[in-house]
């Protein structure tokens, strides 16, 4: 299958109603938005990264994820949002239970300096990300640099939509932003803040 002949999703305007389950995939700013949303809903914010990584950037197996899935989902039953994808790992578990996806769909180009500018920060400032860990400078030149990934896996950023439009229900409404200036437009939309994750 091809992203030309992926199967058909149900896209909605961006000033579609809000859901209790949101599921925010793609790249380009989904922990802010998910904070953003948060706060604006008060339903809990569940970060996959968070759940996937241990001490020492240590890889969750795909049963400890879904396992530790399956408890955030089950600790917010009046609704959550959550942030990530780790498709491979948990296939169709959120997207099945979501209400609404918004899909961050940003050029490729915006989406990589994004990345790089957040890398640099926090190995910069030692913030902990991701169950505790931290972005070392020895890590941003190694190769296991996330910069160095999105290099190297470039092509499967194209096969997003394929792999989207396979877990997910025909019925589930989906917002894509498509360039910065429509995320932008997303958050006057919905009266959303940025603060830094």
């Amino acid at each position: 299958m091809t992203i030309e002949s992926a199967k058909a999703m149900n896209f909605v305007p961006m000033d579609h109603p809000l859901g209790r389950r949101i599921s925010i995939v793609g790249n380009g700013g989904k922990t802010t938005l998910s904070l953003a949303l948060s706060r604006k809903t008060s339903l809990p914010f569940i970060e996959m990264d968070a759940i996937f990584w241990k001490p020492n950037w240590v890889e969750s197996t795909a049963e400890e994820m879904i396992a530790g899935m399956n408890a955030a989902i089950d600790a917010a039953p009046d609704g959550w949002i959550i942030d990530g994808h780790y498709w491979s790992k948990v296939d169709d578990l959120v997207l099945s239970q979501a209400d609404m996806v918004i899909w961050l769909d940003l050029p490729w180009g915006v989406m990589f300096w994004r990345m790089l500018v957040r890398s640099f920060r926090r190995a910069w400032d030692k913030n902990k990300i991701c169950g505790g860990n931290t972005e070392s400078w020895r890590q941003m030149f190694s190769k296991n640099a996330l910069w160095w990934y999105w290099i190297t896996n470039r092509s499967t950023f194209k096969r997003r939509q394929e792999r989207l439009s396979t877990l997910l229900p025909d019925t589930t409404p989906v917002v894509r932003l498509t360039s910065a200036s429509e995320l932008d437009s997303f958050y006057k939309l919905h009266d959303l803040t940025r603060t830094s994750s």
